[in-house]
């Protein structure tokens, strides 16, 4: 197996032990312009085929209409929205335990550690 798609095995362990939520998707207003762990982004250009680029009105560029394109392999931050205590779904998705913000900058270390290895 090569580095990246051990990278991608481990990246997806991580996302696994994340507290699961039921998503309303109705989160899009949310999403902006973000930073993510290299691997991540480089996951996503391979998966869509082309680099996304920023818009001015910095609604996050991944939304087609209204959905996120890249749900399955979204970057750590976005999945953390909604179970961080801080970062708290204003449409009523609770996950099934909610992280402290400390747990939160944890899990991002932990993305970025495994980003690294690549």
């Amino acid at each position: 197996m090569s580095p990246y798609a051990e990278a991608l095995t481990a990246l997806d362990t991580l996302y696994a032990e994340l507290p699961a939520l039921t998503c309303q998707r109705k989160c899009q207003r949310s999403c902006g312009v973000i930073i993510m762990a290299k691997l991540e982004w480089v996951r996503i250009t391979r998966t869509l085929g082309y680099t996304p680029k920023g818009k001015p009105s910095c609604i996050c560029p991944l939304l087609k209409q209204g959905r996120c394109s890249v749900y399955a392999i979204r970057p750590t931050v976005c999945r953390l929205w909604g179970i961080v205590g801080l970062m708290r779904c204003p449409w009523g998705c609770t996950p099934a335990r909610w992280l402290t913000e400390q747990e939160g900058y944890a899990w991002l270390a932990m993305v970025e550690t495994v980003s690294q290895q690549v």
